[in-house]
């Protein structure tokens, strides 16, 4: 996938909760769950013909199976489902289209402040066949954010085990992001019933008000990872319910 950029993670003079920056990709922005698909402008990895010397592309029937952008906004949340008062935010909404991305080569493993960030799964160091992504903000600018990665071959299996490596690793990490070193905690293990195949961490800090809580589930090919920001002393532990609503969604639009 085209790397994703971002925004800025907090005003520098206010450290209340750490406000997530937020991935996107070069596919246009479009409404989670509403809306008509958006064409995303990178071409089908099918699209070209390799030289007869060079690894032949990935078997149409394999790239059958992907589900494109579109088809992961479909299984993304609405805003009702959420807590009263959270809103869609254009800005984090959008979704890699039609089209699915070119074969890329694994990348280096992101830095644990990756884990602030909305698109958090970047950390794996994984590039997605095609990716959908929403994002909600209330008044007190909490946020709770969706994400779906479809992957080829065994790229979901891959990424669930360095983004459990990374919550290891990253059990203590210092962000520098807002300008001054804000002192991370952070406590992960898996969800009880899901036989491995869900994970979850909490970031805490003395700088901050309330924290942030991540999940991630895989679902055959695809990998779901979610961010709930909150000020409240939950820390953002609806997140757990919310992922398992998406992985709903998500087995029903896999079969």
């Amino acid at each position: 996938m085209t790397p994703r950029t971002s925004a800025p993670l907090r005003a520098a003079a206010v450290l209340l909760l750490p406000l997530a920056l937020t991935a996107c990709s070069s596919a246009k922005d479009s409404a989670a769950g509403t809306g008509p698909a958006v064409t995303a402008t990178t071409p089908s990895s099918g699209a070209t013909t390799s030289p007869a010397t060079t690894a032949p592309a990935a078997p149409a029937d394999t790239d059958a199976r992907l589900l494109t952008g579109d088809k992961l906004r479909a299984v993304l949340l609405r805003g009702d489902v959420l807590p009263k008062g959270y809103k869609a935010d254009a800005d984090g909404t959008r979704d890699s289209g039609l089209d699915l991305a070119p074969v890329a080569k694994d990348g280096a493993a992101g830095a644990c402040g990756a884990l602030e960030q909305t698109g958090w799964i970047r950390i794996s160091g994984i590039e997605s066949a095609s990716f959908a992504q929403g994002d909600f903000l209330n008044a007190k600018r909490e946020e709770f954010t969706q994400e779906v990665d479809t992957f080829r071959g065994s790229g979901a299996v891959t990424a669930m085990t360095r983004i459990q490596q990374a919550f290891t690793r990253c059990a203590h990490f210092t962000d520098s992001g807002s300008g001054s070193p804000v002192p991370v905690k952070v406590k992960s293990g898996p969800i009880a019933g899901s036989n491995g195949q869900s994970i979850k961490a909490v970031l805490t800090s003395d700088q901050w008000e309330g924290g942030t809580t991540l999940v991630a589930t895989r679902v055959g090919n695809s990998v779901i990872t979610t961010f709930y920001a909150v000020q409240s002393a939950d820390l953002g532990a609806a997140d757990v319910a919310l992922t398992q609503k998406i992985a709903k969604n998500l087995a029903r639009a896999q079969r």
